[in-house]
């Protein structure tokens, strides 16, 4: 990303702490090179969704004008478009376009995971594989645009690195009122013997999803610890989620916010501004954890 876009990006960020109007229509875009696919998840969405209004493309220059000239909440895209490649509108979408904070999805009946080298994470915030089936697909999407904290849909069991309990308190009462089942862990090098502990005795991942402060006491910050998880255990997005929770946006630039995401952060969240948004967000993680699993088992 250019400088501009990354000053936009973290504005963008920041200003999502701000409540949607509820009774604003939220306008998704559905871009793909079949009308029989997109007339289908129209019908889908419009039926199960309230207040949502879905415009369509069949090709990327007819989703670029609708981009250009219009606002929406949502993006979804299939791999086969007859006039580009997939990546290289995402990348367009990004970069040249300057939309960087609204959701991006990937939909295909292929294999779920990026291609690698193709496209980079940073840009796409996620893949859902279409044999998961419809009312699967309808959830994903829901969990992108709701605007209210919607009532736990699983009890994903959730490890949250704090070194400050009292700093703390707020979101853990989050995390119990919601009925999510929790453990903290003060530390990084706390968080990551319990990874790795739990891997070495059952050969499985106990934890559904990590969340962690930046700012640390000990040896390992944060982005250390996520770094660790990613690239030494090797834990990839989708198998053990990543939510990031700092104080204030404001007092991260850019920089300093990619590099969070390129140590292998999922999400990032304010625990003042955007607590608001904390469920949601779990919501969203743990349903990519879930059909991660199930995709695994399955094969």
């Amino acid at each position: 990303m250019n400088t501009n876009a990354k000053e936009s990006f973290l504005k963008e960020l920041i200003r999502e702490g701000q409540p949607q109007n509820k009774n604003q229509p939220q306008n998704v875009l559905l871009i793909d090179h079949s009308g029989t696919a997109l007339a289908i998840m129209s019908k889908l969405i419009t039926k199960h969704i309230p207040n949502v209004q879905v415009h369509t493309a069949t090709t990327a220059s007819e989703a670029i004008e609708r981009l250009s000239k219009s606002t929406f909440n949502l993006i979804t895209m299939s791999r086969n478009l007859p006039d580009a490649e997939y990546h290289e509108l995402i990348i367009k979408i990004r970069t040249e376009l300057n939309i960087l904070s609204t959701p991006l999805l990937v939909i295909s009946g292929e294999k779920s995971n990026l291609d690698k080298g193709q496209i980079s994470r940073e840009y796409v915030n996620g893949c859902f594989d279409k044999t998961l089936g419809q009312d699967r697909l309808v959830q994903y999407i829901q969990s992108f645009l709701s605007t209210e904290a919607p009532k736990v849909r699983s009890q994903g069991h959730i490890l949250y690195v704090a070194d400050s309990p009292t700093a703390a308190l707020t979101v853990t009462e989050q995390l119990s009122r919601q009925g999510y089942t929790y453990l903290q862990a003060s530390d990084a090098e706390h968080a990551l013997n319990l990874i790795q502990n739990d891997r070495k005795e059952t050969g499985s991942q106990h934890f559904d999803l990590l969340m962690t402060d930046i700012d640390l006491n000990g040896h390992m910050s944060g982005r250390d610890l996520i770094r660790e998880i990613r690239y030494g255990i090797g834990l990839g997005h989708e198998e053990l989620p990543i939510l990031v929770t700092v104080h204030k946006l404001s007092e991260h630039d850019a920089i300093d916010l990619n590099r969070i995401f390129a140590a292998g952060a999922n999400d990032i969240i304010e625990k003042t501004e955007q607590l608001h948004l904390l469920i949601p967000r779990l919501n969203n993680l743990l349903t990519l954890q879930q059909q991660h699993a199930a995709l695994k088992k399955a094969h």
